[in-house]
């Protein structure tokens, strides 16, 4: 079922151009069939170029970095592009100042920006929700992000709300940011359904130790988060934790490359647009608006699919709707934790020998410690080291516990690989009702033979929620920079009322 991504701020659009970038790239390579390209693409009003248009909302106070992005869409040689008409720019920024685009900027577009939206919810045939793309540090991404997300939760109550939230350089991006990162985690614990917390400081490592990049640049690091992000969001199926996956679809009718795509949008016995045909693999495909393709059209006119029961991947359901229900089950937990592996810089792929025995084992391992990077690990922790229990005071490193995970497992084997070292009690909360889910595809993620993402609402958030605050009672202290926001009617009490409800939120789950 169709998500509706709307990119905030210059972090949000950027990290959004990337996403789709990613998307097409992933769609184009692999056969996900029809209903996984409708989720966050529809077809364009041009039937007969098979251009197809992505269901995303653009909103930034300065025209430059939308504009980029859009030009960047349409420069790609992809059969993607941003709608015409479904952006909302203004001529100066928020000047870093989350109270200025939440109480300033936000009633002002208020209209503007919800006629947008309407406008892609009427084109999509059932609605999951909404994927919001923001900074936490600025004005623009924070402020009216934040502004944006209660908005849709007035207008749209039954729809998911998913934020992916990139938390700054603790070395400091914005002198305010302290304050604008924990105002944006305050008011979206409360609006959002889940948030995935995106640290710019791990991407940065991940470039510059793992992918080999000696001066990471913005781009690269929105290059890894859209990878992480579309291979847990790509479509997968349902299977156990144990050898073969004893809870696996049968394997004539659900299993990675049988039966022709089907779900909201896809009708039956209809051919799916060929980015690449196959031999004998006929003409193009129709969209779920109705628009036929005509044959034998631009190769680069759509995502890859063919009929041959051979390469067509199980049915798509909606990956968004079922990552938050199952991951943010308890209203006091929100905060997800991404991780991806492996993470290896394209050159080196072809020369890479991948078992699914190595991944698996640095994926829990990152798991047990919080860590986010297959690097730096400390190999003596394991979930029954002393200061595994919620409420253990011992020194050392802190052993890591979850409400609940999920295991995306993409590659050769996925469906039948032993998971169930995932699946120990102890890396999750006594409580936990539900607390590991697994699901996988055949396909290949990223030209990788095997790959698994693992996102998790655990401790993680701890540490970096923890520092921003020590930063921002320090700068309350001295009332530094509190004149900025109290220009757009704020005052010290919501300073005050901000920083005790994430006092809250952080001791919530140190009590894990």
């Amino acid at each position: 079922m169709p998500v509706i991504t709307l990119q905030l701020g210059q972090c949000g659009n950027q990290l959004g151009c990337s996403f789709f970038h990613t998307l097409a790239s992933e769609l184009s390579a692999n056969d996900y069939g029809y209903a996984a390209v409708n989720e966050y693409y529809r077809a364009g009003p041009d039937t007969t170029s098979g251009i197809y248009t992505a269901r995303s909302v653009l909103i930034d106070m300065e025209p430059k970095v939308v504009a980029g992005a859009r030009a960047s869409a349409a420069a790609s040689g992809s059969w993607w592009r941003y709608p015409s008409t479904g952006y909302l720019v203004m001529q100066s920024g928020s000047g870093n100042n989350w109270s200025q685009g939440f109480h300033g900027y936000g009633p002002r577009v208020h209209d503007a920006a919800l006629e947008l939206v309407r406008r892609e919810v009427e084109a999509a045939d059932c609605l999951t929700g909404f994927l919001l793309l923001q900074s936490m540090a600025g004005g623009t991404g924070a402020g009216l992000g934040t502004y944006v997300a209660q908005a849709l939760k007035d207008e749209y109550h039954a729809a998911f709300i998913t934020n992916c939230c990139v938390w700054p350089y603790e070395s400091g991006e914005v002198i305010v940011q302290p304050y604008n990162t924990l105002f944006t985690l305050s008011h979206l614990s409360d609006l959002s359904d889940g948030i995935v917390l995106l640290e710019n400081e791990a991407l940065h490592r991940t470039c510059a130790k793992l992918m080999g990049i000696n001066r990471p640049s913005f781009t690269d690091m929105n290059g890894i988060a859209a990878r992480a992000l579309a291979s847990v969001l790509l479509p997968s199926q349902s299977r156990g934790p144990n050898p073969g996956g004893s809870h696996a679809p049968n394997p004539t009718s659900g299993a990675p490359g049988t039966g022709a795509a089907t779900g909201p949008g896809a009708s039956p016995g209809l051919q799916l647009p060929a980015l690449r045909r196959t031999p004998g693999s006929g003409g193009r495909g129709v969209g779920s608006e109705g628009a036929a393709a005509a044959a034998g059209g631009s190769g680069l006119g759509a995502p890859r699919s063919s009929a041959s029961p051979a390469s067509c991947p199980p049915p798509s359901t909606s990956p968004l709707a079922e990552l938050v229900s199952h991951l943010c089950c308890h209203p006091a937990y929100r905060m997800l934790t991404l991780r991806a592996i492996p993470q290896l810089p394209p050159s080196s792929i072809d020369f890479t020998t991948f078992t699914w025995a190595a991944i698996l084992k640095r994926l829990r391992q990152m798991l047990v410690t919080g860590s986010v990077l297959e690097e730096g690990m400390d190999w003596s922790v394991t979930p029954h080291s002393p200061g595994s229990g919620p409420a253990a005071q011992v020194p050392g490193p802190r052993v890591n516990r979850a409400v609940a995970n999920w295991l995306v497992l993409r590659g050769q084997g996925a469906g039948g690989v032993d998971v169930a070292d995932f699946a120990d009690p102890a890396l999750t909360a006594a409580w936990a009702v539900d607390p590991l889910s697994v699901s996988y595809n055949g396909n290949k993620f990223g030209r990788c033979l095997m790959s698994a993402s693992l996102l998790s609402n655990d401790r993680r958030c701890v540490g970096p929620i923890q520092r921003m605050l020590e930063h921002a009672y320090g700068m309350l202290e001295s009332r530094a920079f509190v004149h900025q926001y109290e220009t757009y009617g704020m005052s010290v009490s919501d300073f005050q009322a901000c920083f005790a409800r994430i006092e809250d939120i952080s001791q919530r789950y140190v009590r894990l």
